[in-house]
């Protein structure tokens, strides 16, 4: 009796000692590495929320055979102004513009220059996936982010620059200068007109406030009005020309609008290929004195979204003509 009792308390004994250090018995990391492991985990959630706002895409090698989209058409693509501070509408970072670059690379499109839409307009081939890069108002901030961008891919580009502000700054927004645009076109980035300084909004002879090209003004006469437009789209193509030594033949109206007038005066001065805010896609029967874009310069568009769009714009059954 005396050895059963014994035999259960030691049992009883040893239990007690097995449970005591299984309450008790150390953490498999020391203290200070647990505390340093969940920093590093609050670390790694706040990149990874930083990133999100921009997420780039995987790149591929330009080697790559591009699968086929759309062919015969270029979509041109409008940006504005880059900042590390985004805006809604107009303003994209510099990292978002990166992310977009590499979209259309892995997505198998082709930039493509202001020369070969020329050529594709004419009747020539232009490659399969065509985008035409644009930008408009000659913000410094595309030679300051754009450029390098650019210049790493090889992918042309064309900048609408308002000639008459080139070099200036105007409140916090400064311009390129005529030496950054020489150095831009050295990289196939080249500078046409965005008006010489017609940039602005003002009274109408119809009693409504609107673009300038949208004239004539309140107290003109036609005659006036397009004489006003005639002599400012040729000094920006004088300008144009005589600083950077190539032609100055494209101009992207100012808010994407003007009237019949101006256009018509647009193409005496020696406009050949006139763009607008107008959605669409560029094919042969496009009106060049009316060429579609669409808005890419938004933090609001995501790569995928923007190729997306891109698809849709190109697959898009276009009327000739109109804006």
């Amino acid at each position: 009796m005396k050895k059963n009792i014994v035999a259960t308390s030691l049992i009883v004994f040893l239990v007690f000692l097995l449970l005591f250090s299984l309450i008790h018995r150390r953490p498999l990391l020391p203290q200070h590495s647990l505390a340093q492991t969940t920093d590093t985990k609050a670390k790694n959630e706040t990149a990874t929320i930083k990133e999100a706002a921009v997420t780039p895409v995987q790149e591929v090698e330009n080697d790559n055979p591009r699968k086929k989209i759309f062919a015969d058409k270029v979509v041109a693509l409008i940006y504005h102004h880059i900042d590390e501070h985004e805006i809604p509408g107009l303003v994209i970072s510099p990292q978002r513009f990166r992310h977009h670059l590499d979209m259309l690379r892995a997505a198998g499109y082709r930039a493509v220059g202001l020369q070969e839409m020329e050529a594709f307009l004419n009747g020539k081939p232009i490659p399969n996936n065509a985008v035409l890069i644009t930008f408009d108002d000659g913000y410094e901030s595309v030679y300051r982010y754009a450029l390098p961008e650019l210049k790493a891919r090889h992918m042309p580009a064309l900048s609408f620059a308002i000639v008459g502000y080139m070099g200036q700054k105007l409140g916090n927004l400064q311009h390129y200068n005529w030496q950054q645009a020489a150095e831009m076109a050295s990289a196939g980035f080249i500078t046409q007109s965005h008006t010489y300084n017609l940039h602005d909004y003002a009274l109408l002879a119809n009693g409504h406030t609107g673009p300038l090209l949208n004239g004539p003004l309140k107290g003109q006469n036609t005659n006036e009005f397009q004489e006003m437009v005639r002599r400012d789209l040729q000094h920006s193509r004088e300008l144009i020309e005589a600083n950077l030594h190539y032609p100055a033949v494209a101009l992207a109206l100012p808010f994407g609008a003007a009237g019949s007038l101006s256009i018509k005066v647009a193409a005496e001065t020696g406009f050949k290929f006139i763009f607008t805010t107008r959605p669409g896609a560029i094919t042969r029967k496009t009106n060049p004195l009316y060429l579609p874009r669409i808005n890419a310069g938004t933090p609001n568009l995501t790569t995928s979204q923007l190729d997306n769009i891109i698809r849709k714009t190109a697959g898009e059954d276009l009327k000739t003509g109109g804006q």
